[in-house]
């Protein structure tokens, strides 16, 4: 190898880490205003207590971090800038031991990157789980004015139930899901037969089998807690889609809701007999004894 090829060598080596560093701050800053800017246009994103003052400080924080880079970039770039101008290059022997040291640099530089990646899939996942359960909560606490009681996040077993609502005769167990979309691959509707969930270029059926194993589960806790069966109905919510029921829609045990069709989809069970007072009570109290605080056995 020449001296201007160790050169280049030796110097992108010694840069590429830095660089890629600098990249992945400017990547994850940019993705955030993205997401805020959507947030901002999506009329289904639910707004929380001090939620503006919230994402101000967030907007702050990824400046701070950008600007910290920066500061360490410039210093970093004019030591090598410095240091460089006086190295002899036509002088410049690498030995084995340099060429170990530089390929495990890239070498670590390219593992790092690829757990980044898998860290920001996972925090960009599960920042769009919890905007989608946020968006649902909004929804359905509106039917607190109707009676109906509304709870969140109640842990169980080994996972947790996103949402139940105790309607006027039937207990409701919401599985909330986030699916990001794009206008330009097929808008924002989602066909549901009453078996499979048909997205604009992918089906699936996962988040149904979660919203029907955890109802399942509500209903046998309750009567093994009252002594009595109790009608708990599945629901699979999805924030931000048009849900289309096509024909079959109804013939499975799981229903496939926006959370603006929350009220209607709820008052269809009316048929049923409705829940007496002593009975919504203590359908409220199992429930809350879930949170597992100091609360009296219900009765």
């Amino acid at each position: 190898m020449d001296v201007s090829s160790m050169a280049i060598v030796t110097v992108i080596a010694t840069s590429l880490p830095l660089a890629m560093a600098v990249g992945v701050v400017y990547w994850q800053s940019r993705q955030s205003r993205l997401l805020l800017q959507q947030d901002e246009s999506d009329g289904s994103a639910a707004q929380l207590p001090a939620e503006r003052q919230r994402k101000r400080i967030e907007a702050r924080s990824d400046r701070i971090e950008w600007l910290t880079v920066q500061m360490l970039l410039v210093g970093m770039v004019a030591w090598i800038a410095v240091v460089a101008s006086q190295i002899a290059w036509d002088a410049l022997r690498l030995t084995w031991i340099d060429g170990v040291i530089l390929v495990i640099a890239m070498a670590w530089t390219v593992l790092t990157l690829r757990q980044l990646s898998v860290l920001w899939e996972e925090r960009r996942g599960g920042g769009d789980g919890v905007r989608a359960e946020v968006a649902v909560a909004r929804r359905l606490d509106g039917l607190q004015a109707q009676g109906w009681q509304v709870l969140h996040e109640i842990p169980v077993a080994d996972f947790d139930i996103d949402h139940v609502v105790v309607g006027q005769s039937a207990v409701f167990a919401l599985e909330t899901k986030a699916r990001r979309y794009g206008r330009a691959n097929g808008g924002t509707e989602v066909r549901f037969d009453g078996q499979t969930l048909h997205f604009p270029t992918w089906s699936e059926t996962r988040p149904l089998e979660q919203a029907r194993v955890q109802g399942r589960w509500l209903a046998e806790h309750l009567e093994k807690t009252l002594g009595q069966a109790v009608p708990v109905v599945s629901v699979l919510c999805l924030p931000g889609w048009k849900v289309l029921q096509e024909a079959g829609a109804d013939s499975g045990d799981v229903r496939v809701i926006a959370p603006a069709d929350a009220a209607i989809e709820f008052s269809r069970t009316r048929d049923r007999p409705a829940f007496d007072a002593d009975q919504r009570r203590r359908i409220g109290q199992a429930i809350h004894a879930l949170y597992r605080i100091d609360e009296p056995s219900p009765r």
